[in-house]
C-alpha cells in the first residue's frame, strides 16, 4: 500500500530548506534538544532524541549489532556476497519482528529506570515514525522533494557496473555504521535507507503481517524511498536488510 503526500506551491522552498538540513546532518548541521542516554553495558549507551509533536523519546541511531549482542550476545546479522553486516556500529539485520519486541522488553525490564524518569521502551507505530522521519514536515520524501541527497545509503553509484541504480554515493555497497546513514532534521540518523525498520503495527488489521518503513540499502525505486511508503513481512520473518529502531514513552 502507498500512501501520498501532498506538498502545497509555497512549500518549494520549505522543501529545499529541509534538502538542505538533511544534507547537513551529513556532519555539517547538529540539532540541539532534549536528548536521553541509556547505558546497557559498560562502554555501550543507546542515544535518543525528544519529538517534541509526538511526546517520546525516538533513538538517534537504528540499533546497532554492538547493542543488540548485549541482549543476545551470539547475534550475527550475517554477511551479502562476502561483505560483512556484522560490524559492532552496524545496524542488527536479519532480526525478525518478535526478537526486535523482545529487545524492547528487555531493555524496559532492566533499564526502564533512568535518572530521567521511567520509560517504555518499543518499537513505534508507522504514524509516529512518519512524523519523525519527515522531520514533521510532512514530506513526501524523509529529506523533503526528489531527488535524494547525494550521501544517504540507498543503492547507488557504489555499485559499479550496475545499470539500476540512485545517483547518490554514500560509499558502503551494503549497510553502513548507524552513525554514519546521515541525520535528518531531527537528528535522527538512517530514517531513510540503511535498514528497513520495524514497526508496531499489523498491516491490515485482520493481518498477522507486520510493517516495516524506510528502504534500504538495497533499494533505489523511488517508490519505495517514500515516507509513505510501507513494506510488511510476517512477525516471524528475517532478512538481511530487516532491522529496528526503539522509541522511549515515559511510564
Amino acid at each position: 500500500m502507498v500512501f501520498t503526500r501532498f506538498i502545497p506551491a509555497r512549500g518549494v522552498l520549505l522543501a529545499a530548506a529541509f534538502v538542505f538540513l538533511f544534507q547537513a546532518g551529513c556532519g555539517l548541521f547538529a540539532p540541539r534538544g532534549k536528548t536521553l542516554s541509556v547505558k546497557i553495558a559498560p562502554r555501550v549507551k543507546m542515544r535518543f532524541v525528544y519529538i517534541e509533536p509526538l511526546k517520546i523519546f525516538a533513538g538517534k541511531y537504528e540499533v546497532s549489532n554492538r547493542e543488540y549482542r548485549c541482549f543476545r550476545p551470539a547475534h550475527s546479522s550475517g554477511s551479502y556476497e562476502g561483505m560483512s553486516l556484522d560490524g559492532d556500529r552496524q545496524p542488527a539485520v536479519n532480526v525478525s519482528w518478535k526478537d526486535a519486541n523482545a529487545f524492547c522488553a528487555w531493555l524496559t525490564k532492566n533499564y526502564g529506570a533512568t535518572p530521567a524518569g521511567s520509560f517504555v521502551f518499543r518499537l513505534p507505530t508507522e504514524k509516529e515514525w512518519e512524523t519523525y522521519a519527515a522531520g514533521g514536515s510532512g514530506a513526501e520524501f524523509p529529506w523533503g522533494a526528489w531527488p535524494p541527497p547525494k550521501h544517504l545509503n540507498y543503492y547507488g553509484r557504489e555499485n559499479k557496473g550496475v545499470a539500476q541504480s540512485l545517483e547518490t554515493y554514500d560509499g558502503y555497497r551494503v549497510s553502513c555504521p548507524v552513525h554514519k546513514s546521515c541525520a535528518n532534521a531531527l537528528g535522527l540518523y538512517g530514517v531513510a535507507g540503511n535498514v528497513w525498520e520495524w514497526c508496531q503495527d499489523k498491516d491490515e488489521p485482520q493481518s498477522a503481517m507486520r510493517v516495516l518503513k524506510g528502504a534500504s540499502w538495497a533499494d533505489c525505486a523511488p517508490l519505495f524511498l517514500r515516507t509513505g511508503r510501507r513494506s510488511a513481512y510476517e512477525p516471524d520473518y528475517k532478512y538481511i536488510n530487516l532491522g529496528f529502531r526503539v522509541v522511549a514513552e515515559p511510564s
